[in-house]
């Protein structure tokens, strides 16, 4: 199938499902189904009101939610970055071949636009980086946050009650 043919609906729709990724346990990359599930479910708590996140008559613990989070947000800077680092590197190169390209890469997905063969030596070394921290890089993250201790300060700091977000 020729991914360049495809209409930019179609490339942003394979560029979310490639970012959003496999199920979690499999070797595919991404940042996996249930952590966008639990952002999804968290944005919901947030809209609806509640306090607690519950699906599918399960309650899920504030800290999943915290992680998935965090390894969201590790995970969007990294292709964030190397996106930027391939748009400076490659500049003649299109801004959504070059993005489908990174996405791509970070999930280990192994598709591309007929771009790879342009990308000049940085950008190839960028991508290559990419794809191994792609692999390693959320699921080695989400281990090391399941696996610390976390440490407990002698300090306990006053509560910030009124932050304004959004």
């Amino acid at each position: 199938m020729d991914i360049e043919g495809l209409t930019s609906a179609s490339l942003f729709l394979m560029i979310a499902l490639m970012f959003i990724g496999a199920n979690s346990g499999s070797t595919g990359g991404g940042i996996k189904t249930s952590t966008f599930a639990i952002l999804l479910g968290s944005a919901w708590n947030l809209v609806s009101g509640r306090t607690e996140l519950i699906t599918f008559k399960r309650r899920i613990l504030p800290e999943n939610v915290v992680r998935a989070g965090t390894i969201t947000t590790i995970y969007t800077l990294l292709v964030f970055t190397a996106f930027f680092a391939l748009l400076v590197t490659n500049p003649k190169l299109g801004f959504t071949h070059l993005l489908f390209e990174t996405v791509s890469a970070a999930a280990t997905v192994g598709l591309s636009m007929n771009t790879t063969h342009l990308v000049n030596d940085p950008g190839l070394l960028i991508l290559t980086v990419l794809m191994y921290l792609g692999r390693i890089g959320p699921v080695t993250f989400a281990l090391a946050l399941n696996q610390r201790q976390q440490r407990r300060s002698a300090v306990k700091y006053p509560a910030e009650q009124d932050i304004l977000v959004g």
